[in-house]
C-alpha cells in the first residue's frame, strides 16, 4: 500500500447481502443471535455503496464527510444557498484553489464509504428546478435494511434458553462512513483532553469513524420466553413493542450541516496502565502485587440525533401507550476502556 500513498488511491464498488443462521458467542453460558440479514430495503442486494481508499501524503485533498454534496452544488446539480449545502461548500472546498475535499496527516489512511450513483443525471446541465429533487435524491442514494429474528441467552449445559428480544428489524439510509487511520508512530500518550480516558496511557496511532445514517423504520418485539425463572412471569414477560421508531436529526438547534442523519463519531486506539478489576486486586497478596493491565479504549465518542417513538406497546393488547420524542440527543466526550478480566 506505500506505493499508493499520494496517487489517485483504490476505488472499489460494491453489492452484498448476506444472511446468517445463527451467531453464538460463548463465556460460560452463552449469548445468541438467529435469523440475521441486511439486504437492501426491497429485500435485494445492497448495491449502491463506494469505498475510496486513499493513503495521503499530508498535501492533497481527501474526499471525506459530506464533500460529497460539496462536488454536487459546484456541478449546479445542488442549490449552493440551501443551508447545509452551503455548510458543506464552505466546509469542503479550498476557497483559493477551489479544490473539494480535507487534507489529512502525512502516511494516514481514508476509507470514504457513500454511494456508487447519487441518483441524478450528472451529465445534463445543473436545472434550479430540479434542485430539491436532486437533494432527496442524494439522501435516498444508499438504502439498507438489517434483521435479526432472535436474539438471546442460553445456559452452559443448552437446557434453558431466554429470547431477549425477536423480529428486530432496521429500514435505513446511509449518508457517509469514514475511517480515518493516523499514522502518529507507535508511542503512548497521557489521556488528557476532552474525550479521552484519564490515568491511562493511549496509542499515539488511532482509528477514527464517523459515521451519518438515517433510520426510517425500526420494529422489535421483546419476547422473554424463559420457561424457568425464578422471577414471576409478570415482571420477566413485559411484552415491549416498537413500531416505525425513526432516528435523524431533522428537529432542533443542531441540525445545520447534518442533512438529516443521524451522527456517531469515534475514535479507537490500545490502552495501557489500566487498573485491573476489583476481583484481581483483591485477589493480589500485597498493594505492590497489583500489576496494571493492557486494553482497548473507545473515546472521543459525539453522538446526535433525534428520536420518534410513536409506538410504544406493552403486553398483547395491541395498543400503544402513547408517543414519546427526543429532539437533540447528544452523547459528548465519552469514553470507554476495555480489557480483559
Amino acid at each position: 500500500m506505500s506505493s499508493v500513498r499520494g496517487q489517485a488511491g483504490l476505488t472499489i464498488d460494491i453489492e452484498t447481502k448476506y444472511t446468517i443462521a445463527e451467531f453464538e458467542y460463548v463465556d460460560a453460558g452463552s449469548m445468541f443471535v438467529r435469523g440475521i440479514s441486511f439486504t437492501g430495503i426491497d429485500g435485494g442486494y445492497v448495491d449502491n455503496i463506494r469505498a475510496r481508499v486513499d493513503i495521503t501524503d499530508g498535501t492533497e485533498y481527501l474526499m471525506a464527510g459530506f464533500s460529497d454534496m460539496a462536488m454536487l452544488a459546484q456541478m449546479g446539480k445542488l442549490d449552493a444557498t440551501e443551508a447545509d449545502v452551503a455548510w458543506a461548500i464552505n466546509e469542503y472546498v479550498d476557497s483559493g484553489t477551489g479544490e473539494i475535499g480535507k487534507k489529512f496527516g502525512d502516511g494516514d489512511l481514508l476509507i470514504h464509504v457513500s454511494s456508487t450513483n447519487y441518483g441524478i443525471d450528472l451529465l445534463s446541465p445543473g436545472d434550479p428546478s430540479e434542485y430539491a429533487a436532486n437533494l432527496e435524491a442524494t439522501k435516498h442514494a444508499v438504502d439498507f435494511k438489517i434483521v435479526e429474528e432472535e436474539f438471546g441467552l442460553r445456559s452452559s449445559d443448552g437446557l434453558v434458553e431466554t429470547v431477549l428480544t425477536s423480529n428486530f428489524s432496521v429500514e435505513a439510509y446511509l449518508g457517509y462512513l469514514d475511517i480515518h487511520i493516523t499514522n502518529d508512530g507507535n508511542g503512548q500518550h497521557e489521556g488528557v483532553s476532552d474525550g479521552e480516558p484519564e490515568g491511562i496511557q493511549l496509542g499515539d496511532s488511532h482509528i477514527g469513524m464517523d459515521v451519518k445514517f438515517r433510520v426510517e423504520d425500526l420494529d422489535v418485539d421483546n419476547t422473554n420466553n424463559a420457561t424457568n425463572t425464578f422471577i414471576s412471569r409478570n415482571v420477566t414477560q413485559p411484552g415491549l413493542t416498537l413500531r416505525d421508531f425513526r432516528i435523524h436529526n431533522e428537529r432542533g438547534s443542531d441540525t445545520l450541516g447534518s442533512f438529516g442523519y443521524a451522527s456517531v463519531e469515534q475514535k479507537w486506539a490500545s490502552a495501557s496502565g489500566i487498573l485491573p478489576s476489583m476481583a484481581v486486586m483483591a485477589g493480589a497478596s500485597a498493594p505492590g502485587a497489583i500489576q496494571r493491565v493492557d486494553g482497548m479504549a473507545v473515546f472521543d465518542i459525539n453522538v446526535r440525533w433525534d428520536w420518534d417513538l410513536p409506538h410504544i406497546q406493552f403486553g398483547d393488547t395491541d395498543r400503544s401507550i402513547g408517543e414519546v420524542y427526543l429532539t437533540d440527543f447528544l452523547i459528548h466526550d465519552t469514553s470507554i476502556v476495555m480489557s480483559a478480566h
